[in-house]
């Protein structure tokens, strides 16, 4: 079965709807039994993101029934993993057991990230090292381990009151190896999901890439975990933009791209990698992904309009997909609040 959630906007500029229109957009979609988790990215210096932990704690005050996953966290190997495990663990009891931690290393290159790095006295070789470091870390103690030894970490008498509710807390792990990766680098990166993660998150990825890169994320899984026989959580990270007119959906979706393209990837790549179009075309590439192994899509509205843009996903996009495709819940069993009559209520 494959779900689907909301990438929530979060930068700080330019956020012309308003910072509260993000939680209105979380609200929305909770009310909506399609949107099955909302997501929101992480920096710290790197890039104008708003805080996550600080955005997650509000989320989890205004849903009840939609899970809230960070994705990727990409300061992990930045922030000490005992407050992590402090704010994580809180976050958890706060929501209800709702939260899901996507983890990455970061990327290494690039004048913003090698300020952040100097900024926080590290290269990023022991950034990576940290952050797999935490990982581990935080698989532990969110089962109720109380102490940790580790190259960076040594804590005895961890106490973090009631603690998660969710007993391991879900960690998954990004890697994004380009297209015309090799297999050595591809095997780099799945190895590490496959030694770290139970699940793995990526983007730019085709379906029929997608389907190798599962199939050989499994064979590595087996050799370093071979007690690790259930499956693994997949979340293909998809730019989308629908809507019935494909001209302007695509003028919406390349002026958009050109204001956040990602590194790595040109707006001539988004045919493949991206659903732009009408809800029919989208419908049919989520479908593919989910036949070549996606259990989660990460849904990014690629528009200047994002409310706009979330209003004609739920409407158009969503009806399209199989019923058993969404089908969100809390671990309390809550069921969600009834959908608003209409979606004026996302502007301010």
């Amino acid at each position: 079965m494959t779900t689907t959630g909301l990438v929530l906007p979060v930068r700080h500029r330019p956020v012309s709807y308003g910072y509260d229109a993000i939680l209105r957009l979380a609200e929305y979609a909770d009310a909506h039994d399609g949107w099955d988790t909302l997501w929101v990215a992480d920096s710290i210096m790197a890039l104008p993101f708003l805080d996550s932990g600080v955005l997650l704690a509000a989320l989890a005050a205004r849903t009840r029934r939609a899970r809230l996953g960070i994705g990727c966290m990409a300061s992990l190997g930045f922030r000490h993993p005992v407050t992590v495990a402090r704010q994580w663990a809180d976050l958890d009891a706060l929501s209800g057991g709702r939260m899901l931690l996507a983890a990455c290393p970061g990327n290494g290159t690039g004048t913003a990230v090698e300020n952040e790095l100097r900024t926080f006295g590290l290269d990023y070789r022991e950034k990576v090292a940290r952050f797999e470091e935490a990982v581990a870390f935080l698989r532990e103690v969110s089962t109720g381990a109380t102490s940790f030894q580790g190259p960076f970490t040594q804590v005895e008498n961890l106490d973090l009151g009631e603690g998660f509710v969710q007993r391991p807390l879900p960690v998954w792990v990004a890697a994004n190896p380009s297209p015309r990766a090799g297999q050595a680098t591809v095997d780099r990166l799945l190895g590490r999901v496959a030694r770290l993660g139970d699940g793995w998150m990526t983007f730019n990825v085709t379906p029929s890439q997608l389907r190798t890169r599962v199939d050989r994320l499994y064979e590595l899984r087996a050799q370093v975990r071979p007690e690790e026989t259930g499956p693994l959580e997949v979340c293909v990270f998809l730019n989308t933009n629908v809507g019935l007119d494909p001209a302007t959906v695509l003028e919406d979706a390349r002026e958009r791209w050109f204001q956040t393209a990602p590194r790595g990837v040109s707006v001539e790549d988004l045919d493949g990698i991206a659903a732009i179009g009408s809800p029919e075309q989208a419908a049919d590439l989520i479908g593919r992904l989910s036949e070549a192994g996606a259990t989660h899509l990460a849904i990014e509205p690629l528009s200047t309009d994002v409310p706009a843009q979330v209003e004609a996903l739920t409407e158009l996009l969503l009806p399209r997909l199989p019923r058993g495709m969404s089908a969100g819940s809390r671990p309390d069993g809550a069921v969600a609040p009834p959908p608003p009559r209409h979606p004026a209520h996302l502007r301010p």
